[in-house]
């Protein structure tokens, strides 16, 4: 699962090089539409990565041990409550990823079908850059979760890895977006 999910991740990197413009270019995509395009993967690449993470911990408390995953990251991390606890609110991190991916997958396939640049899509380009944005303040926690807090640290969760790739290249995907709309670059 960790290839297909880094798979999907190198796949919605394609369609942001500007090297893939004449083969987009056949199918009508703009940059904009490509750039859009390239966000609803990482979107769709984000909640796989958060579901598999559910999915490790309903194994580790069903059984105390997973066959979702091998690493040791896995187990110490997500099996953990104290660490795989968001503070607070107190539900699990996974769940909490798939909730933003969702919503931000939500704004991104809107933007994408939307071919008129209605009225909406500013306001909506700005919702996703600032959810995304605020996502990376638990990502930068779980890291450093992962590489200085936890006592057995360092020790990395594969599939975490992968889900806050993806925020991060969320984020900079609305963030670009958001400035090719500011500046009147945008076409769909």
């Amino acid at each position: 699962m960790l290839l297909v999910i880094g798979a999907v991740l190198v796949l919605g990197i394609f369609p942001c090089l500007p090297q893939s413009k004449d083969f987009f270019s056949k199918s009508g995509l703009t940059d904009t539409r490509r750039s859009l395009l390239g966000l609803c993967i990482f979107t769709f690449g984000g909640m796989i990565a958060s579901v598999w993470t559910i999915i490790i911990k309903n194994d580790l408390e069903a059984t105390g041990a997973t066959q979702s995953c091998t690493s040791a990251g896995c187990s110490a991390l997500i099996g953990d409550y104290n660490w795989n606890t968001m503070p607070i609110i107190g539900i699990e991190w996974g769940l909490m990823g798939l909730l933003a991916f969702t919503i931000l997958g939500l704004i991104a396939l809107s933007l994408f079908l939307d071919e008129s640049n209605s009225s909406w899509v500013h306001s909506w380009i700005n919702a996703g850059t600032i959810i995304s944005g605020a996502g990376l303040v638990p990502v930068a926690w779980l890291v450093s979760v992962e590489l200085f807090l936890h006592e057995d640290a360092v020790i990395i969760c594969p599939f975490c890895t992968l889900a806050h790739i993806a925020a991060v290249l969320t984020f900079v995907l609305f963030f670009i977006l958001r400035k090719k709309h500011d500046n009147g670059s945008w076409n769909t």
